[in-house]
């Protein structure tokens, strides 16, 4: 239980520094230094503009590295390669998103469905890129849990 709390600590204050650095200028730099690779995806996709790469939703990278940086016993080649490669998924459902915005001309929002994917999206490829922990962590807390009743012979015994 210790581990889950610290770990959940960890997250949150890296989570509010790098919220703070994506506010304090790390999304307007994103978005101008993606707004030309959208704007030619969106040309060659035959869409009729270029949309706006400057999304709340982006700021979805926050947690991912976060997850990616404190979770315990990962490997150097793995933490590395699963920033590189989830932030390259990342990157390419934000074009994505961008593009499918521009096609239904919603400039402000984007469909509920979509944003909620949109959010989910960096705990699913944490999920995937660092399963082993996950697998340990879960397995560490049933077998905490189900320790009691194994050990108790008469389990409707208690109160």
């Amino acid at each position: 239980m210790k581990r889950i709390v610290l770990f959940t600590l960890g997250f949150a204050a890296l989570t509010l520094v790098l919220t703070w650095l994506w506010l304090a200028g790390g999304n307007a730099f994103y978005g101008l230094t993606m707004q030309p690779v959208a704007r030619e995806i969106n040309e060659w996709m035959g869409l009729s503009g270029p949309g706006t790469m400057l999304r709340n939703r982006f700021i979805n990278m926050v947690p991912f590295v976060a997850l990616m940086l404190i979770t315990p016993r990962l490997s150097l080649r793995r933490r590395i390669g699963g920033l590189v490669v989830g932030l390259l998924v990342l990157v390419t459902s934000h074009l994505a998103l961008n593009a499918m915005a521009v096609s239904l001309q919603a400039t402000r929002h984007l469909p509920p469905t979509v944003a909620l994917l949109s959010d989910a999206e960096p705990f699913i490829l944490w999920f995937v890129l660092a399963r082993d922990f996950i697998q340990e962590a879960v397995k560490g807390i049933s077998d905490s849990n189900g320790s009691d009743a194994r050990d108790d012979p008469n389990p409707t015994d208690r109160v």
